[in-house]
This record gives C-alpha cells, sequence and structure tokens, in this order.
C-alpha cells in the first residue's frame, strides 16, 4: 500500500527532521508500506528513534549529507527545519513535492478540519475549541502544535473532527490542506530571526487561508488590522473587544454577543464566565466560540467548556499569593505582544516585571506605553537585558538581574502589599533554559521558596 499526494503517490520518502512530528510522520508513512528514509541535523547515534530506528523500511541518511536519495517521490519536512536547506532546495528543483507531516496527513483525516494560528494565543483557543466541540457531542482530537501530531490521529475511524493548532511554520509546508473553520488570532513581530520581514512573517499566517471555499468559515480579529488582510474565499467572522460587526461576535454589557446577517443576534457567554486573567483570553474565548459555532455548538456547549476549562501551564498562571503579592508565571510570553497583553489586565503601576532572554528581532520598543503604565519596576535577565535597558530604561526603574533567581530574590525584597510580580519576558528562553516550559517551572518553585522564607 502506498500513500496518495497530489496527483501521485508516495513510495520512497525522504523525512528531513526526525523530532516529535517527523518521527510521527515516519511511522504514518512506514504503516503504509512507504520506504522512508530519515536525516537531522543531529547524529542518528544522538538521536532517541525508539521503534523507529528497528522499523524495516526505515534508513538514516548522514545529517550533513548533500545528495538527494535516488528513486524519491518526496520530503517530508518537520516544521523546525528551515525550508532553504539545500537538500530541501536540491529536492525542488528536481521536482519533488516538498511537504509537511500536516499536509501528509492532510487526505486521512476523515472528518472536519478547525486550524488555528497567530503569533500568541493559539494553545489556549485550539485547546478551548476542542473542549467546546466535545461539549457539543462532537468526537475531537486535538492536534498539531499543541504537542500530539495530526499523523498520530489521523486515518482513525471516520468522522472525527481535527482542531488543530498551526504555527508559522508548518503552514509554510502546506499545499492542499483545506481548513472548513480557521481563525487568525493576531499577527504581531515574531519570528523575525527566521522569516525576513514582518510583511512576510505575516503572509506566512495569512496563507492557511488561501485553499478555503465559500462553505468554510475565516475567524478574524477585527480589533488586529493585520488580520484582516487575508485573501479568502471563505465566510469572513470577526471577533472583537472594541467595536460591533456585521457578522461574528462583539462585547456588550459584560456579554459576548453574537451576530449573524441571516439569524440576529444570540449571547454566547458571559464575561463572568472566562475565568482565565488577562483580555487576550477574553478574545481567545471569543474565537473558539465562533469556530465552535461554525461546526454548530450551541451556547449551552460554550458555557459548559468554560465552565471547566482551566488553561494551560504558563499563561499567566497564577502561582501563589503571600503578604498581598501575587505572584503569576507567564513564560509563553515569548514576544513583546504577548508580554503587553498580559500587563494589560494589571492595575497601574502594580507590576514587578521580569524580562529578558533571546529577543527574535522583534521591536522591543513597542512595550514602552504599558511599562510606563504598569510597571514598578523591571527585572532584566538574559542575553537580551541590554536590549531591554535601552529600550524600556527611560520607562521604569531597572536592574540588571542577569539571571532568573537573582530577578526572583530582588522582586520578593521589592515587592508591596497590591503589587504582582510577573514573569512575562517578550524573549525566547533557550539562552539559559531548555524551553519557555522549563523557564515557567523554574520561576514556579523560585517562586514558592521565596514566599516560603517570608
Amino acid at each position: 500500500m502506498n500513500v496518495p499526494w497530489g496527483s501521485g503517490e508516495f513510495r520512497r520518502v525522504l523525512v528531513y527532521g526526525l523530532q516529535r512530528s517527523g518521527t510521527a510522520a515516519a511511522h504514518f508513512l512506514l504503516d503504509r508500506g512507504v520506504e522512508v528514509i530519515g536525516i537531522d541535523r543531529k547524529p542518528a547515534s544522538e538521536l532517541d528513534l525508539g521503534t523507529l530506528a528497528e522499523s524495516p523500511g526505515f534508513s538514516t541518511l548522514a545529517s550533513d549529507s548533500l545528495a538527494l536519495p535516488v528513486g524519491l517521490d518526496g520530503v517530508v519536512v518537520s516544521p523546525g527545519v528551515p525550508l532553504d536547506r539545500p537538500l530541501l532546495q536540491a529536492a525542488r528543483a528536481a521536482g519533488l513535492p516538498v511537504i509537511g507531516e500536516v499536509e501528509l496527513a492532510f487526505p486521512f483525516l476523515g472528518g472536519p478540519a478547525v486550524a488555528i494560528t497567530g503569533s500568541n494565543g493559539k494553545s489556549t483557543t485550539t485547546l478551548l475549541a476542542g473542549e467546546m466541540l466535545a461539549a457539543s457531542g462532537r468526537d475531537v482530537a486535538v492536534c498539531g502544535n499543541i504537542g500530539t501530531p495530526i499523523c498520530s490521529v489521523a486515518g482513525t475511524a471516520p468522522g472525527k473532527t481535527f482542531v488543530i493548532e498551526l504555527s508559522s511554520f508548518q503552514i509554510e509546508s502546506l499545499v492542499h490542506f483545506r481548513a472548513d473553520a480557521a481563525a487568525l488570532l493576531n499577527v504581531a513581530e515574531d519570528h523575525l530571526d527566521r522569516y525576513p520581514s514582518f510583511a512576510a512573517y505575516g503572509d506566512s499566517k495569512r496563507a492557511l487561508f488561501r485553499t478555503m471555499l465559500g462553505s468554510d468559515v475565516a475567524v478574524l480579529n477585527a480589533d488586529d488590522p493585520e488580520t484582516l488582510k487575508v485573501a479568502t474565499d471563505a465566510r469572513r467572522r470577526t471577533f472583537s473587544r472594541l467595536s460591533h460587526g456585521l457578522d461574528g461576535c462583539y462585547l456588550e454589557d459584560g456579554s459576548v454577543v453574537e451576530v449573524d446577517p441571516d439569524l440576529g443576534q444570540t449571547e454566547l457567554f458571559r464575561v463572568s464566565e472566562v475565568r482565565l486573567a488577562g483580555v487576550h483570553n477574553l478574545e481567545n474565548a471569543m474565537a473558539a466560540a465562533l469556530l465552535a459555532r461554525s461546526l454548530g455548538a450551541g451556547p449551552a456547549a460554550l458555557s459548559q467548556a468554560l465552565a471547566r476549562f482551566r488553561g494551560l501551564p504558563h499563561r499567566l498562571e497564577r502561582v501563589v499569593e503571600a503578604n498581598g503579592v501575587a505572584w503569576f508565571d507567564d513564560s509563553k510570553g515569548t514576544n513583546p505582544a504577548a508580554t503587553a497583553k498580559s500587563l494589560e489586565g494589571f492595575a497601574d503601576r502594580s507590576v514587578h516585571l521580569i524580562l529578558g532572554g533571546i529577543n527574535k528581532g522583534a521591536d522591543l520598543g513597542v512595550l514602552a506605553p504599558l511599562v510606563r503604565t504598569k510597571a514598578v519596576r523591571l527585572y532584566l535577565i538574559g542575553k537580551a537585558a541590554d536590549e531591554m535597558a535601552t529600550a524600556l530604561g527611560n520607562d521604569a526603574p531597572f536592574e540588571h538581574s542577569e539571571t532568573l533567581a537573582r530577578a526572583v530574590e530582588s522582586a520578593a525584597a521589592q515587592a508591596k502589599s497590591g503589587e504582582n510580580v510577573v514573569l512575562s519576558p517578550a524573549c525566547a528562553s533557550f539562552d539559559q533554559f531548555q524551553n519557555f516550559e522549563d523557564r515557567g517551572r523554574q520561576f514556579q518553585a523560585l517562586a514558592r521558596a521565596v514566599v516560603g522564607r517570608s
């Protein structure tokens, strides 16, 4: 058995990148009788391939190989691999399709696809949309960039609904994939270490909508002009905290109200039902609600999902409170726009803000107005500390803490009752931590320890 793709089929495939999505794609192909050759930037001896290493039909190329194996029908590339790698350029020059794991799985879904992308809020919205659809009675698989590769859940019994988080890296390698409903939550400066410009980054997000049909639904953030640049044949539905739209949902008197040109107005849920901190999480809930509504979920299902939804770790997560000081872990705030959204929800002059890490090419100065309004003091860590000081040093008192541990100790000594200590770094974590989860876990442990000594 071979795997169909486009107008042809795959019999021998190169899988480029052998981490989570790459190994899932390799297993998916092998299970369907396709020969797989794998390559990764790490030597095969350093990879944790598990049962893949012993699978018949699987072999590896040397990590520095520049020669394409003969007889290939296509290449499946992992999202972490830039598409300008020489081997991928050679594949395209040879006329081979270069696709991602999501594109590979698409013909095998057997049920509607709901896709979510954006610079910030993707995981929360994906999980919440999945909860809303499950509450409406659907059999739901939540997958994609959120952690479960789509190849791990594709090809199951028909009738499942797939709720898929997609990064810009994943969208780059889509060709035929089409979502029945898709949301673009926001577009803010991020990953400019990979993209040549902000415009190119935004285009990579908006490309998700190019294959959609008039029967599909595109959910867009009316408060973010970059999302409204989407070109699509799909029905456009907007969500907004700030204005009324003609088709979508908006905020009115403490309720989120849906307006439909044909059906009129419907109250979807009360703002008080959203238990997650931050105005951005209200926006995430509005987007999730419109996605769920596009597949028939009623207001009761939305409310049921909101009542049991507690959010994801490291997204403005309240960690501990002592002596009137609350501590928040927003380690997932890896770009300035995410940090700005988190700051919006705090009282003026109430935040001791821990910032820094690796800047991904973003303009840190966009934080200045909110830092000036919300921050009591800044604690700067990691490689971007000097850059942070230059961009924000005139907007709030600051110190070069250098490490997270020193920042926590200093903030604990200076924060007063009624104030908050917030880790929302506006940067990536890889200079001092394994990932944003590791950074968040360390912050939580340090916060609890310093509070325990008080």
